[in-house]
């Protein structure tokens, strides 16, 4: 049942069903929602989260009916009853009674009292009745200006008995209340598969945010790993640390920004599902069935949403560049050493001839004494 909007509503409003609490449990973040929401929501699931501040919960929480905020519902829901339309009966003087039933083929409404001779009267018991509305006219055919009572299912509209000696004549026509029945059916088909899509996306979000922090991690370790390697860098190449430390920020944030533009329009479309899905889950309580028919085929429809199957998240730090960067750093460096061990060789050289007559038989020396081969 779906009721007016304001400031209290939004107060008592459950954010996965968007409808009025049933039931209301508080997590241990402190927000509430209906107990049966809830449960869904973390029904084959492995990490239990609050789907408003996205909370993770090391375990299941348990789920304790909050009796106080039940109350509070309880009230609103029967404040807002007594400050629904009403309609009154056609035939009592200055409106005194509400009217119970309305005669489609009378065009009236009539309270208990003034409705005893349909009831009673064999001509007037053939009419029909049904739950009081003030919109009589929606329920009746605009050409023929008889009740529609019948439902075509080639042309998916509702017509009247009329309607089916003229241009309906040869289609497939039933009586309303068995489309209804059947279109509840459906309507039911459709509430699971939005159930099932709200949380294939639910748990999609729950993936992205994994792989965020693991990502995370990662980056944080190949950071401290590479700050490590920098610290005993000289100071030359010192320039270049900085560059490798911001490459490493720059995928950081490339991929935290990836994640956050997907949780958005995961978000998006359960916000619209949940929408169709309360839309739907108020039309398939009412016994209005005219309503019903006249709204189902749009609500029925599949909605346009991205097949997020194929929608894969990377965890892991693209090391590649950043190990090339190291490559080329240490051949640097290396060059650097060796070049520094060169000079400080160089420092210490002297002019040496060797003795072909003290050396070893298995050295062969130059003639001049300078070099020696094995």
């Amino acid at each position: 049942m779906a009721y007016s909007s304001g400031p209290l509503n939004e107060e008592l409003q459950c954010s996965i069903c968007l409808d009025v609490f049933t039931d209301p449990v508080t997590t241990p973040c402190g927000h509430n929602f209906c107990r049966s929401c809830l449960n869904k929501c973390w029904t084959n699931t492995e990490t239990c989260f609050c789907s408003v501040c996205e909370e993770q919960f090391s375990r299941r929480p348990d789920l304790e009916i909050n009796t106080t905020l039940r109350e509070v519902v309880q009230q609103f829901q029967d404040k807002l009853k007594l400050e629904k339309s009403e309609v009154f009966c056609d035939f009592c003087d200055e409106r005194e009674h509400k009217a119970v039933k309305s005669c489609l083929t009378c065009q009236s409404s009539y309270c208990e009292s003034h409705l005893e001779p349909h009831l009673r009267v064999p001509r007037l018991k053939k009419h029909t009745l049904i739950n009081a509305v003030e919109n009589l006219e929606d329920y009746l055919c605009q050409k023929h200006e008889r009740p529609l009572e019948l439902f075509c299912r080639d042309d998916q509209t509702c017509v009247c008995l009329s309607c089916t000696e003229g241009d309906h004549r040869s289609h497939n026509t039933v009586p309303i209340e068995e489309e209804s029945q059947q279109k509840k059916i459906q309507l039911f088909q459709t509430q699971t598969d939005m159930q099932q899509m709200i949380q294939k996306r639910m748990k999609k979000i729950q993936e992205i945010q994994h792989s965020v922090e693991l990502r995370k991690r990662n980056t944080e370790e190949e950071k401290s790993s590479s700050v490590d390697l920098f610290t005993d860098l000289i100071r030359s190449i010192e320039r270049c640390q900085s560059e490798l430390l911001k490459m490493m920020e720059e995928q950081q944030k490339a991929a935290e920004k990836q994640a956050e533009d997907l949780i958005k329009e995961l978000q998006q479309e359960i916000t619209d599902l949940k929408k169709r899905n309360t839309e739907l889950e108020q039309i398939s309580h009412t016994d209005d069935h005219l309503q019903l028919l006249q709204k189902l085929s749009s609500l029925c429809s599949h909605p346009h949403i991205k097949n997020w199957t194929e929608i894969r998240t990377d965890s892991d730090v693209n090391v590649l560049p950043i190990k090339r960067a190291l490559i080329q750093l240490e051949k640097t460096l290396n060059e650097k050493l060796c070049q520094s061990g060169l000079k400080c060789l160089q420092k210490f050289a002297v002019d040496l001839t060797l003795d072909s007559d003290t050396a070893n038989p298995y050295l062969i020396l130059s003639g001049n004494g300078k070099q020696m081969d094995i």
